[in-house]
């Protein structure tokens, strides 16, 4: 009888710790959620509803028109072209190099191997901040400004891709490739056609980070262009700030705002079960 008061109490207390735990994730979730909540439908609304005070939680009279104002005012079309443009070359790019990068450090056996792979992992201790002028002079001194070229260049390579992936291709039987040596597969045969298929979660959880951090860029994007042809989507909705003649009109750019959020929120829905697993998935062995 003990015996069973006992399992009951820790049943008990497991669940009172389950409930606490899933209502403190959905207090964080809501935290997160609420700005992007608060930029949606502030977006629906009139400008006389989202100046009222008290302010109101859903709009009174829904309009469409700020999304109308948000394209028609800018070259929204082509801001929207060069974050995509950006960010498709960024990850692309940096998938790529990963991939290769990290099979040398996982596969392959050539001298000083750790210690350069020691000094990729230390560059993720530097921030980008401490490198933005010797970028910006390099980007400058090659006439790459205000083009793609210097929007891309700095980052096309990523440490942390590189650990990435190298954590699980270690994952990866030893066996297979001996096997593939011994069928006369060469490293660059082994790589794409046997070890890049087995590695699609780990890639694919890469390549959304990579897409997310290119597409949110706000600071190397507003220093190295000077046309607003050559503007990101990001340095377009501030436009919506000085190019108004009654000031910020915040229907506008919320809805701007709504339109930027909009591309990565979809990659993440879709590919979250991707991202988890590819996470998941990649191990810390070596």
């Amino acid at each position: 009888m003990a015996v069973k008061t006992q399992r009951a109490a820790a049943v008990s207390r497991i669940r009172i710790t389950d409930i606490l735990v899933n209502l403190l994730l959905l207090l964080i979730g809501i935290t997160i959620a609420l700005p992007i909540m608060i930029a949606l439908l502030t977006s629906f609304k009139i400008p006389s509803q989202i100046i009222t005070f008290p302010p109101s939680v859903l709009p009174k009279v829904w309009t469409y028109q700020n999304y109308v104002v948000a394209w028609n005012l800018n070259p929204f079309g082509r801001f929207l072209l060069n974050s995509t443009i950006q960010s498709g070359i960024i990850t692309l790019a940096q998938v790529i190099f990963s991939i290769m990068a990290a099979y040398a450090f996982a596969i392959l056996v050539f001298p000083g191997r750790n210690l350069l792979f020691y000094l990729v992992i230390g560059s993720l201790m530097v921030p980008f901040e401490l490198v933005f002028i010797p970028n910006y002079q390099l980007i400058s001194s090659l006439n790459w400004g205000d083009t793609y070229l210097g929007l891309t260049a700095p980052f096309l390579a990523s440490a942390f891709g590189v650990f990435l992936l190298r954590q699980f291709f270690l994952t990866v039987p030893k066996d297979f490739h001996d096997a593939a040596r011994i069928d006369g597969c060469g490293n660059w045969r082994y790589l794409w056609t046997i070890l890049v298929p087995l590695s699609k979660g780990s890639i694919g959880a890469f390549a959304i980070f990579a897409f997310l951090s290119a597409w949110n860029q706000y600071l190397w994007p507003l220093i190295i262009t000077k046309s607003v042809e050559m503007r990101t989507l990001q340095i377009g909705i501030r436009y919506f700030m000085t190019t108004l003649d009654r000031g910020a009109d915040w229907g506008p750019v919320m809805a701007g705002a709504v339109i930027a959020i909009f591309p990565a929120l979809v990659v993440f829905l879709f590919a979250q079960k991707q991202l988890v697993k590819g996470i998941a998935m990649t191990g810390l062995k070596g």
